[in-house]
């Protein structure tokens, strides 16, 4: 399919520039209040998940329980938002913090190991691990294990509680340094390009087309690796539960939002007091605007049809599981094209195709 696009945006006639003036401040705006405050909003949450596992390892109950796996889950609301950010601190060496906050699916074997050993288990010790056993996974499968009272096997065996302090203490590290990451370099990088003197964007039009693609790369992730995969795409249609994201949790649908949201945040600028998105640069198109709002309604709604939890849609309607990933479809390649014509986009490769 993507070869299609690639052949009909290369058949178009090249469209004529935007007459917005106000590129320069979407992608400021994109870099400084969407990217920024997803990363803010995520080392906040992180910090307060790590002080209720530690709550809930001073005191432990069904209230200090309860609490730690809230706190889990608010923190996984602005990461997910966040995944459409993959470029940057995320992915780039020296930082990479990607896998260091959410290397899915958790090694439990690894964790298990680790538990089971004699290594120190505190927030340093986790700061100097691979990651198979650190990140949010890990702190999911300490508060959601299969086939155990989570809160009994955390009072029963101490290590447990020292790897959730521990590894939890970790996140929040990475997620602050996510944030000082990105505002110390790439927010001015990919936010402006021309007084930035770094070899990552060299125009706006550069960052814009990084920030567009994500759109359209993050809709067809949503489409094939949170929805297709475990619903059996790739498996002649034969469910695999085994690979939803989030599925000690059961929060894998939720997570499929969220990273939808994260998409419309950077079309609409998202929640800032002034926000200024991509949507913007087509005040002079009302038709593909209204095209791409209708688009964005009708995925959303359509993945709010999808009974929670996810695992057993898959298997028990798996039909309704396609309805969503056709709307996703559908909003994709309106991305992929007519927006990507309209502002002179250039079209690249996911970092996800052939996965």
């Amino acid at each position: 399919m993507r070869l299609a696009l690639l052949t009909l945006l290369g058949a178009c006639s090249s469209p004529a520039e935007s007459p917005n003036a106000s590129r320069a401040e979407v992608v400021r705006a994109l870099a400084e209040q969407v990217a920024q405050g997803h990363y803010a909003e995520f080392a906040l949450k992180a910090a307060v998940m790590h002080e209720l596992t530690t709550a809930l390892c001073d005191h432990p109950d069904a209230g200090t329980f309860a609490a730690a796996q809230a706190g889990w889950w608010a923190a996984k609301a602005p990461w997910a938002r966040a995944e459409v950010i993959q470029f940057g601190p995320v992915v780039e060496y020296p930082e990479r913090l990607g896998p260091k906050i959410d290397d899915w699916p958790v090694n439990e074997e690894a964790v298990e190991a680790l538990i089971a050993g004699e290594d120190p288990l505190d927030v340093a010790s986790f700061g100097l691990m691979g990651s198979a056993t650190r990140g949010l996974p890990v702190v999911e499968h300490l508060l959601w294990p299969d086939d155990a009272d989570a809160l009994s096997a955390l009072l029963a065996t101490p290590r447990r509680c020292e790897a959730l302090v521990g590894a939890s203490g970790d996140v929040a590290i990475s997620a602050e340094r996510l944030v000082t990451v990105w505002r110390e370099d790439w927010m001015l990088r990919v936010g402006q390009p021309s007084v930035d003197d770094g070899d990552a964007y060299d125009t706006v039009q550069d960052a814009l087309d990084e920030w567009v693609n994500r759109m359209a790369f993050t809709a067809e992730n949503i489409r094939g690796t949170k929805l297709g995969a475990p619903v059996g795409d790739k498996t002649g249609g034969e469910p695999q539960p085994d690979l939803l994201q989030s599925r000690p949790s059961g929060r894998s649908l939720t997570d499929a939002r969220d990273a939808l949201a994260g998409v419309q945040d950077l079309w609409t600028g998202g929640a800032a007091e002034s926000p200024l998105g991509v949507r913007d640069l087509l005040r002079d198109d009302p038709v593909l605007t209204a095209q791409l709002d209708a688009l964005f309604e009708t995925t959303d709604a359509r993945l709010a049809e999808l009974p929670e939890p996810l695992e057993d849609t898959i298997l028990l309607q798996p039909e309704l599981v396609a309805r969503a990933q056709d709307a996703l479809l559908a909003l994709q390649v309106a991305v992929q094209v007519d927006l990507a014509q309209q502002l002179s986009v250039t079209i690249t490769f996911n970092d996800n195709d052939g996965d």
